[in-house]
């Protein structure tokens, strides 16, 4: 008896941890364009930036610049003017690295920087199969891929954005929260749940 009462608890606990956290999701029918209007129409904003990854700190200068060719550059210097990375994102998808510094020059550290910025400036919404769900009042918007999800989390009206999720099947991974500015945002921070890294973004002043 005691055994087959311990079998039952293994079971649930196992049953438990094996929920996904968005499984109470309800489908909800939502104008999922409305989500467009937060993206951020970069030009040349400069943030105040630090970068806390794998134990180590690194702060300087973030710029977002709009090119000629629709594109849009991300280039982060130290205080003393070199240059940690230089990204490059096309409208048509393509990511390209100008220059990493040797702490970020890793394959993994660089896919992730790429996601991290892709959810910051709210990249290929246009298009994007979206569906939209409910839960305790929020508006679940959810891009899905191969295997991840992209949840941007609005109030009931679509009038504020609230947070923006990327989950696995099962659980959340990163989460962006936004301060300030109707589209273009004051303070950015970004927070990864299943790696010890973080980007906190404020804008600068000029």
């Amino acid at each position: 008896m005691r055994f087959l009462l311990l079998s039952s608890l293994v079971a649930v606990s196992l049953l438990i941890g094996c929920k996904s956290e968005y499984a109470d999701l309800k489908p909800v029918q939502a104008d999922v364009t409305c989500i467009e209007k937060f993206k951020p129409p970069f030009q040349t904003q400069w943030y105040n930036t630090s970068i806390d990854v794998i134990g180590k700190h690194i702060s300087g200068l973030l710029l977002f610049k709009a090119m000629p060719d629709s594109s849009l550059r991300v280039v982060f210097t130290n205080e003393v003017g070199i240059t940690l990375l230089d990204f490059g994102f096309s409208n048509d998808g393509k990511f390209k690295v100008y220059q990493v510094i040797k702490l970020l020059d890793k394959k993994a550290v660089i896919n992730l920087l790429r996601k991290d910025f892709d959810l910051i400036m709210m990249r290929n919404l246009r298009g994007a199969n979206l569906k939209s769900f409910t839960r305790n009042g929020e508006i679940f918007m959810a891009r899905t891929g191969k295997s991840e999800t992209d949840y941007f989390i609005t109030d009931k009206d679509c009038a504020s954005l609230l947070r923006i999720e990327k989950a696995s099947k099962k659980k959340l991974k990163t989460m962006v929260t936004r301060i300030g500015g109707e589209q273009i945002p004051d303070s950015v921070f970004l927070k990864h749940y299943t790696f010890n890294m973080t980007i906190a973004l404020k804008k600068l002043k000029r």
